[in-house]
């Protein structure tokens, strides 16, 4: 479903939707459907512009002072999930106040929300000091964070929780860009839950699928926006093992050399590398079965805003 349908439909229909935030759906939309109908590849304001214009690249790889990859280990599906690598070279970040430990949410029993009906409110408060994600969730503390059908991706939902579709993003190669409500103060690392989703599911088992990844940050420039892009090489994420079983992904400002302050917006574009079963990101191509790129959440933890 592209965004002029969707601007389209809440003209009539207004609905809160995914936990505890504000967001603008149709009945029933996100929920089923063809799987290739629901890419988000909309390019926010000046963002394709931006891309257009980069001003400092660089390149990660999966390493201490690189980027950080769920378990850090891939030998298969269902164990490269979590938050691990980066606890283990982190480990401040995942305390909370007290300086007790954040949980993932998918260990002890625990979960990264309270149990509710999709399209439901909510209330997580009670997890706010338990849940690493719900601890540094974007709208917690800016209210705008929870407008607009993104909001999805700032309200410490790091996996599916049966929300299907109002949960996360579905990327293809298209890529996405989005303009923030707020323009960035300070922030010490950046980080997102990740995994790839996709329409081939042969015998249930899940697989690794490897990809390179592009964060690309926008600035304010004299003439238009100016783009500072990291590309994370070699990504190992988990595919059609479950939806539950997202990666915590990201790296420090420190480690990649932006300066966080004035950013103002970011895109995300990938390219598959590895896929056994032969899948591709592009939804256009109608001979193939497609990977998407799906993003549940998106951290810049304990940052300040302007």
């Amino acid at each position: 479903m592209n965004k002029r349908w969707f601007l389209l439909s809440c003209l009539t229909v207004v609905l809160t939707s995914c936990v505890d935030t504000q967001q603008l759906y149709p009945l029933g939309a996100y929920m089923g459907g063809e799987y290739v109908e629901h890419v988000y590849d909309v390019w926010e304001g000046q963002t394709k512009q931006g891309f257009e214009n980069i001003v400092y690249s660089k390149t990660l790889t999966n390493e201490e002072h690189g980027y950080f990859c769920g378990s850090g280990k891939h030998e298969t599906a269902y164990q490269c999930c979590g938050y691990d690598q980066a606890k283990a070279w982190h480990p401040s970040y995942f305390k909370n106040a007290q300086g007790r430990d954040l949980y993932w949410g998918t260990e002890r029993g625990l979960s990264d929300i309270n149990p509710g009906a999709p399209g439901a409110y909510v209330d997580n408060s009670g997890l706010y000091d338990i849940i690493y994600s719900q601890n540094k969730r974007l709208d917690r503390y800016y209210e705008n964070f929870s407008r607009g059908y993104l909001s999805k991706l700032y309200n410490g939902q790091i996996k599916c929780n049966g929300w299907s579709y109002y949960a996360m993003a579905v990327v293809s190669d298209q890529g996405f860009g989005t303009v923030f409500p707020y323009e960035l103060k300070t922030a010490e690392y950046f980080a997102t839950s990740l995994l790839v989703s996709t329409d081939y599911t042969p015998s249930g088992q899940g697989r690794i699928v490897v990809a390179d990844i592009d964060f690309t940050f926008y600035k304010y420039a004299a003439d238009g926006l100016e783009g500072y892009k990291v590309t994370l090489a070699d990504v190992y994420l988990s595919c059609n093992a479950g939806a539950a079983l997202t990666s915590l992904v990201g790296f420090t400002f420190d480690d990649v050399g932006i300066s966080p302050e004035a950013i103002m917006g970011l895109s995300l574009t990938w390219r598959l590398k590895q896929d056994e079963v032969g899948a591709t990101n592009d939804f256009s191509d109608t001979e193939k079965h497609h990977d998407g790129l799906s993003i549940y959440e998106v951290l810049f933890p304990d940052s300040t805003w302007y």
